[in-house]
């Protein structure tokens, strides 16, 4: 575990190299997963303006010592940018995180508003949508977080799968009510429409349990097991298993 001395004589030499002006002194605050480190510069002269405006700040790890640089921010506003980051590494690999980041995605990313209004506009245009395709706490919370995002599949050499565009709702597109709707009876608990899938084309659906299977053409297959497995499946363009009609996986 990394002390405030540890991370001081770490931060030094990027200070340095950051502020020269600094000399190389560190200012330092404390949080549970590390240091936030600024470099410390001698106070201006009160009839000039400031020497330094907007300087990065940087976060010395608590566990590893690695040094990473920041926005200008308060202290505890990079802590709680650096809490959240590692708290999406812990939900997806590097390679996913960067095409979902590319996208526009974020750790503390929310449309709430902007979903409401798309599903608002949905149920008032098909009244009886509303009873048949419910939208339950998984779905709403997956809408919220990757709504509106687009993105191209990876492709890995040799491999069959992967390399389609994923359109997550809400966007301009189709609801088809009652392939949902039969998808849902047949599972015994409802599905929504998530995302829109370039093969086929096709749909993706989440369910109540929070499994998330395509719809296509060829079959009905799952995604992944939880909202989080399922996106990292589809970044990644991995292949995705056959199910029945029950949603269990055939063979």
């Amino acid at each position: 575990m990394v002390t405030p001395d540890e991370a001081t004589q770490i931060a030094r030499p990027w200070a340095l190299a950051s502020l020269p002006v600094s000399g190389g002194e560190v200012g330092l605050y404390e949080f549970e997963l590390g240091y936030v480190a600024w470099a410390k510069v001698p106070p201006s002269d009160p009839d000039r303006p400031p020497e330094v405006i907007g300087a990065p700040l940087a976060v010395v790890d608590k566990e590893t010592g690695e040094l990473s640089t920041w926005p200008s921010l308060s202290p505890q506003g990079v802590a709680e940018l650096y809490e959240r980051e590692m708290a999406a590494r812990r939900r997806f690999p590097e390679e996913v995180r960067q095409v979902l980041a590319k996208a526009g995605w974020r750790s503390d990313r929310n449309v709430a508003a902007r979903v409401s209004a798309w599903l608002e506009g949905l149920y008032a245009a098909e009244p009886e949508l509303e009873r048949r395709l419910p939208v339950f706490p998984v779905a709403r919370r997956m809408l919220e977080e990757f709504g509106g995002l687009s993105f191209r599949q990876l492709k890995q050499p040799g491999v069959a799968t992967g390399g389609f565009d994923v359109q997550f709702w809400p966007t301009q597109g189709r609801v088809l009510a009652d392939l949902f709707a039969e998808f849902g009876a047949d599972l015994g608990m409802p599905v929504f429409p998530l995302a829109w899938y370039e093969d086929g084309p096709s749909d993706i659906v989440v369910a109540a349990d929070g499994r998330v299977f395509l719809l296509h053409e060829a079959g009905q297959f799952l995604v992944g097991g939880s909202p989080d497995e399922a996106v990292t499946r589809l970044v990644r363009g991995e292949a995705f298993a056959e199910v029945d009609d029950q949603g269990e996986v055939i063979g």
